[in-house]
């Protein structure tokens, strides 16, 4: 407990709560997870979905990329955040995924010689198992010729015998790029991409805050290799005389959701919010750690408040 102790005021700034940078996973995440893991068994396979801004897109990628590094570890994963670009030539796709990769040489000019090396890419990057994930944020940003580029590149890499499971996570203009292809004519395209197309929500009942609360518990560790659960490293008295968030989920939900609408909690709450909520409770309870700790209701609306700002 000493060394405990120690260790929290020592590292009480740097925690991923306190930071507002835990990776934190709603229902909608782990469904996402489950899914992307499944599919991934098939040598092609794509999974699409949109959501309002700040639901926890790029939380949901960190979750899948940690699972996939946990469960696949001699597969590849490549990060790709798709940006705004009024230039439509191909090599702009291309050297922009060799760019994310950070492979540190020089890119080739010609437009062949892009393919080639962003082919060759990925094939180192795909390792042991030859599986490459592609995970692609902002992905309302990919019209329909980068899309027959992305499609082109995986078509090179299935034939190489290389697995590639695609996963495009963007805002709600991506339904948008559907109807575009649609009136294009280009159901390849949708079958290849958005076949299985579903919205991403973010956190929207007491259920989902409340596996929230048990990650926060059970499933984290802070610091790595330390064995203890963020609950511990936070309030390691009270953890250790029984207390828990999960326990106060109900109460913890009551106080963030009581200033909003029922439509607004339907539609869920931002994880930005999420966070900034549980990092102002802890803020707020960091001195009252103790055998008989109990979360105070003024602390939690103040929490709430700040939550929202």
């Amino acid at each position: 407990m000493d060394t405990l102790l120690s260790e929290r005021e020592r590292l009480w700034d740097m925690h991923p709560i306190i930071c507002e940078a835990a990776v934190l996973p709603t229902a909608s995440v782990q469904n996402a997870v489950g899914a992307i893991l499944n599919g991934s068994r098939k040598a092609r396979f794509s999974h699409a979905f949109w959501a309002d801004p700040c639901t926890g897109k790029s939380s949901c990628l960190d979750a899948i990329a940690n699972h996939i590094d946990s469960e696949h570890p001699q597969c590849g994963v490549l990060r790709y955040e798709a940006m705004a670009d009024e230039r439509t030539a191909e090599g702009r796709l291309l050297e922009d995924m060799l760019l994310q990769m950070e492979l540190g040489g020089r890119i080739v000019h010609s437009l062949a010689g892009k393919r080639d090396q962003l082919t060759r890419a990925l094939l180192a990057l795909a390792g042991a198992d030859m599986h490459v994930f592609i995970l692609v944020d902002e992905a309302q940003e990919l019209y329909l010729r980068e899309l027959n580029w992305l499609k082109a590149v995986i078509n090179k890499l299935v034939k190489k015998r290389v697995k590639v499971t695609t996963v495009l996570m963007g805002q709600s203009q991506l339904l948008d790029r559907v109807d575009e292809l649609k009136k294009a004519g280009r159901r390849d395209l949708i079958e290849r991409f958005f076949k299985r197309f579903i919205e991403f929500k973010g956190c929207g009942t007491v259920g989902d805050f409340s596996t929230i609360c048990e990650a926060v518990d059970i499933k984290s560790e802070y610091p790595e290799g330390s064995g203890w659960t963020y609950t511990q490293f936070l309030f390691p008295q009270a953890h250790a005389a029984g207390f828990r968030l999960q326990s106060q989920a109900l109460v913890l939900w009551e106080h963030l959701i009581a200033s909003l609408s029922a439509a607004e909690v339907e539609r869920g709450i931002a994880m930005e919010a999420i966070a900034g909520y549980l990092a102002q409770l802890c803020l707020l309870h960091k001195d009252k750690d103790g055998a008989g700790m109990e979360l105070q209701e003024i602390l939690l609306r103040r929490a709430a408040k700040e939550a929202f700002r």
